[in-house]
């Protein structure tokens, strides 16, 4: 869920969703699922939305969870989304890079 919406908030400050996060981490040692360095983000694998966000099936769910370093979640995240200005966009790690002939 990109823009955080009030009840997104609640949910990210709620004590079971803090609860679920720690328990997370800890059962991967702390450890990126992708790339084997240090992890940096509990990822939802289905992605939390307005639809789903009471479900604990997809918000609280191991299942549905993945620890992620900062360069794997960004690689994730926004090789779905288009970069904010024309002539840019993202590589195959999730860096942002000039798209060539596009001027």
């Amino acid at each position: 869920m990109r823009k955080h919406t009030a009840a997104a908030k609640r949910f990210y400050n709620s004590r079971a969703w803090r609860k679920c996060r720690a328990a997370y981490i800890k059962s991967v040692f702390g450890i990126c699922e992708k790339c084997g360095k240090p992890g940096y983000i509990v990822d939802h694998i289905i992605e939390i939305n307005i639809d789903n966000i009471n479900d604990p099936d997809i918000t609280l769910n191991h299942n549905n969870l993945q620890y992620l370093c900062l360069k794997c979640h960004n690689k994730k995240t926004f090789k779905k989304q288009y970069a904010v200005e024309d002539g840019y966009g993202f590589d195959e790690n999730g860096d942002l890079i000039r798209i060539e002939g596009t001027d």
